[in-house]
């Protein structure tokens, strides 16, 4: 009897012991990253909990508000989805005004009505046939062989201004400041090329691909020793005048460079309108978009003939957090924003969507959302806001699978698919990344070694090491919480 409780006493003080042992290794691995010299001057924001009973696991300054750079878009695309659900798609329709003649000329206006849908042409969908191809296919099917009137992009489901007001002006040309547009292209994003000579000579911008009518690049890019450019796009949208400047690699004869789209909507209409005229389906009146000061809106009855579905809500939101697609999210956004309050407008939108958390029972003091996507310095959220929107899609959201399968894993494709190498977390965490300058940031989930269903979420602001030298040290606090055992 005596040994059997000297055994059990043995068993038991063994598994407080390697608790207490894992619990300390997820303790030193933050005490270890907030005592690193890179990260003195630094802020600092942990938490990880036990989604099943909430209780914390390890905490460092969880309540502190800081910049989340791409951890935004974890609270615009779980509300998106938990508003609309994982099956809905974005409709773009055809339209026409006036009549079809017997001979096929049609007597008035051709629409293209914007849905908002943002996966024309991007290179994140492999879709088996162009959109402009289906919008050719449908007009030829309709009978009409010649237009005598005008063709008009309606992108006016959105805004026409939807740059928040808090980005960079050296964020907003560059590619990943694409905004958001009721008729998207190519991700609104336009391949810039140039030719580099000698050391510090200035490049030669070449063309842009695809051709945008009218668009002018100012080049006071250099070249350079170097192996990769370095540049940043300067114009807003809507503006036909760019201007780069950075360093480009020396005697290049073709450097590209990806940048915003001036005018999504009306590049959308002037490909299908020379489609048209190449396929012998003459177009005799202009372009227009729906925001041009000079267009004057057809007061006839639109007559709808064809609908493009995008692909579903789920597919949108993965391809939005497995590679932090900033567009996407700001999509996400105008969802939110159309559904809450019936407007697009970025601010109404950002502060609709904080709303909609609080009535979810999240404590929103300290948290302020400006984007969707996280691109502004003035977003601010904390860690345990984060794990809050984590537990709360686990156990109280309608569609935590498609949430989580959004979400990158270690070892898998995405931002965090080649981290925590060797560790216990490799195939088992996931969750989003963010990063912009002097900001990273993880949350998401965790299964620890006694099988403890873990929703965490790091942020560190103003370290002075590279990005990727503050990765190291916050995939460690990621790995331990694998290996937590109590």
């Amino acid at each position: 009897m005596k040994l059997k409780t000297l055994l059990m006493t043995a068993i038991v003080s063994a598994t407080v012991s390697a608790g207490a042992q894992t619990q300390s290794n997820v303790k030193s691995a933050i005490e270890a990253m907030a005592s690193d010299p890179y990260f003195f001057n630094a802020q600092i924001g942990v938490l990880a909990i036990d989604i099943n009973t909430g209780a914390t696991i390890a905490e460092y300054n969880p309540d502190m508000s800081l910049t989340p750079a791409s951890n935004m878009k974890l609270f615009s695309t779980a509300a998106a989805l938990e508003m609309y659900g994982p099956e809905y798609t974005f409709d773009t329709k055809l339209a026409y005004t006036g009549s079809i003649d017997k001979n096929g000329r049609l007597r008035g206006n051709l629409f293209i009505i914007g849905g908002g849908d943002p996966t024309w042409g991007s290179k994140y969908f492999d879709i088996d046939a162009t959109y402009n191809d289906k919008l050719v296919q449908a007009i030829i099917r309709a009978g009409i062989k010649q237009v005598s009137g005008n063709i008009i992009a309606d992108a006016s489901i959105y805004q026409k201004e939807m740059v928040p007001t808090t980005w960079s002006w050296e964020d907003m040309g560059n590619y990943y400041g694409a905004v958001p547009s009721g008729l998207c292209v190519n991700d609104n994003v336009v391949t810039l090329h140039f030719r580099t000579g000698a050391k510090g000579s200035l490049a030669q911008y070449v063309n842009s691909e695809p051709y945008i009518p009218g668009m002018t690049v100012i080049s006071c890019a250099t070249a350079e020793n170097i192996r990769r450019e370095n540049t940043n796009v300067f114009g807003k949208a809507y503006q036909l005048e760019k201007m780069i400047a950075g360093p480009m690699p020396m005697n290049n004869p073709d450097v590209t460079v990806r940048a915003i789209m001036p005018d999504p909507a009306r590049f959308v209409a002037e490909k299908l309108k020379n489609t048209l005229d190449d396929q012998g389906i003459p177009v005799y009146g202009n372009v227009f978009t729906t925001f041009d000061t000079t267009y004057v809106p057809d007061e006839r009855k639109q007559k709808e003939f064809f609908t493009l579905k995008s692909p579903t809500l789920a597919e949108i939101i993965k391809m939005t957090n497995l590679y932090s697609v900033n567009l996407f999210a700001e999509h996400c956004l105008c969802l939110v924003g159309l559904k809450q309050v019936k407007t697009t407008d970025v601010t109404t939108a950002a502060n609709s969507l904080m709303y909609w958390w609080n009535t979810k029972g999240m404590d929103t003091k300290g948290l302020s959302i400006n984007d969707g996507c996280g691109l502004s310095h003035y977003d601010i959220a904390t860690p345990r806001q984060l794990c809050y929107l984590l537990q709360y899609m686990k156990t109280k959201g309608q569609y935590y699978k498609e949430f989580n399968e959004s979400l990158t894993m270690c070892g898998g494709k995405g931002t965090m698919g080649s981290m925590c190498r060797n560790t216990r977390a490799f195939n088992n965490a996931r969750g989003k990344s963010g990063t912009i300058r002097r900001v990273k940031s993880y949350s998401g989930y965790v299964t620890s070694l006694s099988g403890k269903e873990i929703a965490f979420s790091i942020i560190t602001n103003n370290f002075t090491c590279t990005g990727n030298e503050a990765r190291v040290r916050m995939e460690k606090i990621i790995a331990a919480l694998a290996d937590y055992n109590e």
